[in-house]
């Protein structure tokens, strides 16, 4: 392949376009990779704040419905037993329906605190224990003393002491005035509301454990131990009642009121921790009871681990400003690790993504700069070697026809030794055939490149044809001083095209002739061999032989030998008789060196 100036500059043209290209859409490129990277690996703390935001909405509703169904519980629900208003005076009690277990899955439990600061559940009843819910007793009864122990002091509001004959109603008593709570549900203020039950159904709800043993027959136990869950102080109690009779409902007794304040949500310490706790106060004619229920820390943790998703979500108690739950209590949000994990992948992937496509398109586009130079050389070549071809041609053809003009001249104007009209006329045919040879290879060539080179092999007697090919070429190669040697078979057939072989031949001959012009040796041998599959056609000269650099390309169009001293002609021989052997299903090679000489061997097909 030839490099000349133009394909230089062609490479270097390319060259400095596609650096351009590529470092412009490396540098716009990368620039939209980081870009994406980092819009890839903020996502998640961009959709963190709208994501604790409806989670925190999500929360805030749900405590809502929990406080909004619980602020219309009567406060009698909050005892073991009681006694409903619907049945009127009759002596009925029956359990609460918390006396079994919290309503709702968010509620650790409920509790009622007296003036005392005596803790009471509604799962736990001491006088009948047949009464206290049995499947988790160990754990209800530890919720009460932690209720007591935690709470107990700080909920419980000490009554005064109350002076009262054995037959007067029960009055309300003298306390510290109490503002209406407010209870955050759907962020609309509740106020207090006031009861009026009459002082049967109060008197039962105020005992409703006796009532019930009464109702059942159960002898009184004995007075059950002190309570030493509570941690007030107790102030001066009332006397004490043993198994009063309730106050029967009678047209002139007076309704008595009973004001139960909205609940409100309280941080409070429960259980070595801080907890959310509702607390609500009933303010009764015996006293200011408080009420409330405890949240499940656990059962908020698996609530937010169903709702936030990929969201890390926890709920802490803290005034700091934040995502409000309820006051005092804000919901915290992070990332998932995995999202972050899962973003900074996807960052990487994306830039490891661009390399191999800015790697594969520089590579496609060096592969296609690379064939528009090797096209710019090859015809860069074509037009070096049709140049060669052409001053070749003109010389080959100039030779033979000067030889024509030279000898038709002698003869038509009866020049030279008239005795050798014969021989000149001789040498006329001889300049004829090889302005012939010339002429056919060019035209050869010219079909090799068209491709419609054809040829029509056939079985025939193939010694019978090299014998005519070699007296054909016999007087032209000893003029040129050649001997030429036939070893040739009486009998040998073979699959060929008479004018292939003749072309192959003619070719082959007439380069041992030429490229052994300054050998001592000046024999051309022309031999012929059976072999078990073919049968092989060696023409063999005693010249200087070939050069290695150029045995590699010695069939190629328009290659010839390298060496100074070497004849004049066109390259287009040896490339026009290896195609005509290979359609005719032969091969044309040049054989190993063996010292001195040349041999090019012609295998040809067995006739069937």
């Amino acid at each position: 392949m030839r490099f000349t100036s133009r394909t230089v500059m062609a490479a270097v043209a390319l060259a400095a376009v596609l650096t351009v290209l590529l470092a412009g859409w490396y540098v716009t490129g990368r620039a939209d990779v980081r870009t994406r990277q980092r819009e890839l690996t903020t996502a998640p703390m961009r959709e963190l704040g709208a994501t604790g935001a409806a989670i925190a909405e999500a929360m805030r509703a749900e405590l809502a419905r929990v406080i909004g169904r619980e602020a219309a519980r009567p406060y009698f629900h909050y005892q073991n037993l009681f006694h409903d208003p619907r049945a009127g005076s009759n002596q009925a009690v029956a359990p609460s329906p918390l006396a079994s277990n919290p309503e709702d899955a968010l509620i650790l439990g409920y509790f009622q605190i007296d003036g005392t600061g005596k803790a009471t559940t509604p799962t736990v009843n001491d006088e009948v224990p047949a009464l206290s819910e049995p499947t988790r007793l160990a754990a209800h009864r530890q919720f009460r003393e932690e209720v007591a122990r935690a709470l107990g002091g700080t909920l419980a509001v000490p009554s005064p002491v109350m002076v009262a004959s054995a037959d007067a109603a029960p009055q309300p008593r003298s306390r510290p005035h109490r503002a209406p709570s407010l209870a955050v549900a759907n962020d609309v203020q509740a106020q207090a509301q006031v009861y009026e039950v009459d002082p049967g159904t109060y008197a039962q709800n105020a005992a409703p454990t006796q009532i019930y043993r009464q109702q059942n027959s159960i002898e009184p136990t004995a007075e059950p131990e002190p309570d030493h869950t509570s941690n007030v102080t107790p102030g001066p109690r009332p006397r004490p009642v043993r198994d009063p009779a309730p106050v029967p409902a009678t047209a002139s007794a007076a309704p008595l009121a009973i004001t139960v304040s909205a609940l409100e949500w309280r941080t409070l310490p429960f259980g070595g921790a801080p907890a959310l706790v509702a607390v609500r106060h009933v303010e009764t004619p015996d006293g200011t009871l408080a009420q409330g229920f405890v949240i499940d820390r656990s059962a908020l943790t698996t609530w937010l681990a169903t709702h936030a998703g990929e969201v890390v979500a926890t709920v802490v108690a803290s005034d700091a400003p934040g995502i409000g739950i309820v006051p005092g209590w804000q919901l915290e949000v992070a990332a998932n690790p995995r999202a972050a994990v899962a973003a900074t992948a996807a960052a990487s992937t994306l830039a490891r993504s661009f390399d191999r496509k800015l790697a594969a398109s520089a590579l496609l586009a060096l592969v296609a700069a690379a064939f528009v130079v090797w096209l710019v050389a090859r015809a860069e070549q074509l037009a070096h070697e049709r140049s060669q071809f052409a001053a070749a041609a003109a010389h080959e053809l100039r030779t033979p026809l000067a030889g024509l003009q030279l000898y038709g001249d002698m003869l038509a104007g009866e020049l030279g030794d008239p005795s050798k009209q014969r021989d000149y006329a001789r040498r006329m045919s001889e300049e004829a055939s090889r302005l012939g040879r010339v002429v056919s290879n060019v035209l050869g060539f010219s079909q090799l490149e068209r491709g419609n080179l054809g040829v029509d092999p056939r079985p025939g007697p193939l010694a019978d044809a090299l014998r005519e090919l070699a007296a054909s070429a016999t007087p032209a190669l000893e003029r040129a001083g050649a001997i030429l040697v036939v070893d040739v078979p009486d009998t040998l057939d073979a699959r060929f095209d008479r004018d292939a072989l003749a072309r192959i031949v003619g070719n082959l001959l007439d380069n041992a002739e030429k490229y052994s012009r300054g050998a001592a040796d000046r024999t051309v041998e022309l031999t012929a061999v059976m072999l078990p599959t073919a049968v092989e056609v060696a023409v063999r000269d005693h010249g200087a032989g070939i050069a290695p650099a150029t045995r590699s390309k010695l069939f190629r169009p328009f290659t010839r030998t390298t060496s100074a001293d070497a004849p004049p002609g066109l390259g287009l021989g040896l490339a026009l008789s290896r195609s005509l052997a290979r359609a005719m299903s032969a091969t044309l090679e040049l054989a190993p060196g063996t010292g001195t000489g040349t041999t090019f061997v012609l295998r040809l097909p067995r006739a069937a």
